[in-house]
């Protein structure tokens, strides 16, 4: 009997030994990830300070003409704030239709682009943590921008935005580093090697070294299949002194940007995204569009006949696997988009629509990849990231709205269309997470111009002198 009650009261220690030392275990690991968390998110928190990189990004860049545009076009935002939020983020909140919305800027529905790939699936991985983000609030609004009480908003806005995209990033980098290559559907081949903590100078000279490629007519399987791709280079000779690339945010919709995006000498634009109807908020000047081969290749964009893409020059993109040849793109595009482009090029012979070589893609993918402290996700780059960089080789002053997110940040995708999804913001196909942190670097206006206007202010690949 007492040998019997011994086992049991040995038992019972052992058992009781155990879970402590399991939850030992659990409660260390728990510190260790909150001590890392803390390590990653130690973000400045003043809007003067300077980052990691020791730049200091409030060195002012500030043309009377365009702080007067920009100033004058955000004096009537506060008037129209709780109607846009109202019809906008109100809905958003209670996960109503947004088809009503519609009817305060403009009654024409444009199809999304915001639409999964064929062949190479978008793998979507829900973040380990809560949001720091807050969409549709009015929290971080300033109604005057010049007050010290809008400095505190706009800085704390900022951190919790960077902390943010850290967040996303290492919750991603956790799947990706899992080598499963199932998560490297373009059989992406990368060294690693040359990642390291560049400067916005090593940055922006890194950019500057990806050329502008594009398929020329000499180029097989081009040449022999008679595709008539216009001799001239795409925008050959153009350079511009002030460029607007325009994004497709929802966050544009109530901003009045629209004469400050006109003014400049050019535009840039992204996909399907119209002006007519929006054109208080996002101009109606269009010289230039970057196209996802979706665009072209499905029929509801209707890119023969639709107005939005013939007078404008054009750039294609559509990506191939890491190492593939032309012929090898060719053969197995992501979208089949070659039929429609070579249709297009017998109608409109003076078009300047050309197509990305699809190595390029690559090329900017190794500098996000070289510049990130994190696994990214082996996708290509964002048509947004793909219009920065082009713009910077294009022109002396690139502004870019609603890259960055502002304050009027909204899970609203695009500001032409229905839908929600915070994907079109932090990510869920291309590492946009980091496009947009890299992009913040490289600005060098102040933290008002970014986080209340929505603008980022980047010199051109021009002004810069690389070894």
């Amino acid at each position: 009997m007492k040998a019997a009650a011994m086992s049991v009261w040995v038992f019972i220690n052992l058992l009781f030994f155990g879970m402590c030392g399991y939850l030992y275990l659990i409660w260390s690991q728990y510190w260790m990830y909150i001590e890392k968390q803390r390590l990653f998110n130690k973000i400045p928190g003043g809007p003067q300070k300077t980052m990691a990189s020791g730049l200091n990004y409030q060195s002012p860049y500030s043309p009377d003409k365009y702080q007067s545009k920009i100033f004058n076009s955000t004096l009537r935002i506060d008037s129209i704030r709780k109607n846009r939020r109202s019809a906008v983020g109100g809905l958003w909140s209670g996960g109503v239709s947004m088809q009503a919305s519609n009817k305060t800027s403009g009654s024409n529905i444009h199809p999304s682009n915001n639409i999964v790939r064929k062949s190479h699936g978008s793998p979507r991985f829900p973040n380990i943590h809560k949001p720091l983000l807050e969409f549709d609030s009015d929290k971080y609004f300033c109604d005057d921008f010049l007050s010290a009480d809008c400095e505190e908003r706009t800085a704390e806005f900022k951190e919790l935005l960077l902390k943010e995209f850290h967040r996303v990033l290492m919750g991603e980098s956790k799947v990706f580093r899992s080598g499963l290559e199932a998560h490297n559907t373009y059989d992406v081949r990368y060294d690693s090697s040359n990642r390291k903590e560049a400067s916005k100078k090593e940055v922006m000279c890194s950019l500057k070294a990806v050329k502008v490629r594009t398929v020329r007519a000499s180029d097989e399987p081009f040449a022999r299949l008679g595709f008539k791709i216009p001799r001239l280079a795409l925008h050959q000779g153009r350079h511009y002194n002030t460029c607007a690339v325009v994004t497709s945010a929802g966050a544009l919709l109530g901003s009045r940007l629209g004469d400050f995006i006109d003014s400049h000498d050019m535009v840039l634009r992204f996909n399907n995204a119209p002006t007519e109807n929006y054109t208080e908020d996002v101009g109606s000047k269009t010289t230039f569009r970057v196209l996802n081969s979706q665009v072209v290749a499905k029929p509801e964009f209707k890119f023969l006949e639709n107005p939005l893409f013939q007078k404008v020059s054009i750039l294609i993109w559509d990506p191939a696997n890491y190492s593939s040849t032309l012929d090898d793109w060719y053969q197995h595009p992501d979208y089949p988009l070659f039929p429609v482009y070579k249709k297009l090029l017998e109608l409109r012979k003076d078009s300047d629509v050309h197509l990305l070589n699809p190595q390029v893609l690559w090329a900017l993918w190794a500098v996000l990849q070289d510049t990130s402290p994190y696994r990214l996700r082996r996708n290509p780059p964002s048509s947004g990231f793909i219009g920065l960089w082009f713009a910077l080789h294009r022109c002396s002053r690139v502004h870019m709205l609603e890259y960055v997110p502002s304050t009027r940040a909204t899970r609203r995708c695009h500001y032409h269309a229905a839908g929600d999804d915070a994907g079109c913001t932090l990510g869920a196909w291309h590492p946009l997470a980091h496009e947009k942190a890299l992009a913040e670097r490289m600005r060098d206006n102040s933290d008002i111009d970014v986080f209340q206007r929505g603008i980022i202010d980047v010199p051109g690949f021009k002004t810069i002198s690389c070894p």
